[in-house]
């Protein structure tokens, strides 16, 4: 399930690295999407989330003990479950993801399609496994030409 980054998610990091002008989250907010795939260009309220049925994105801690990037340059991945409240009505089948700034609409940071789509019905809990989550930059291997 590794997401690509937003083109938000990039201005964001811009802001935040070189002018300090961006804050960096103390907690995201983890959206599943059903059947329309989010773009590197999508806005959180365009998302295509479950509608009713206790449908709510699910508080992700920004913090060492939540992400790991195992030494790997460009890339970090998720070390704790994360679940979701229990469905009181059927949410459909889950196949995307997207990491976001607010627990509705707001935008997304990184956006990626699940391993394995997940069919979420009444009284399921959907949940996102340690190691199940990654965000990466890049790849940034562009041909250099002299």
């Amino acid at each position: 399930m590794s997401g690509q980054l937003t083109l938000w998610g990039a201005g964001e990091f811009i802001n935040a690295v070189f002018t300090k002008t961006a804050l960096i989250p103390n907690t995201f907010y983890l959206a599943l999407i059903k059947d329309i795939a989010p773009t590197p260009y999508v806005s959180g309220a365009e998302l295509d989330e479950p509608l009713g049925g206790a449908y709510a994105r699910a508080a992700v801690p920004n913090d060492v003990a939540t992400w790991s990037n195992a030494g790997a340059l460009n890339i970090t991945a998720l070390q704790v479950t994360i679940n979701f409240i229990a469905a009181t009505a059927d949410w459909g089948t889950i196949r995307y993801w997207a990491l976001c700034n607010a627990t509705s609409g707001g935008s997304p940071y990184f956006v990626g399609q699940l391993d394995s789509p997940q069919t979420v019905l009444t009284g399921d809990i959907a949940r996102v496994s340690p190691g199940d989550l990654s965000c990466e930059l890049g790849p940034f291997f562009a041909s250099w030409e002299v």
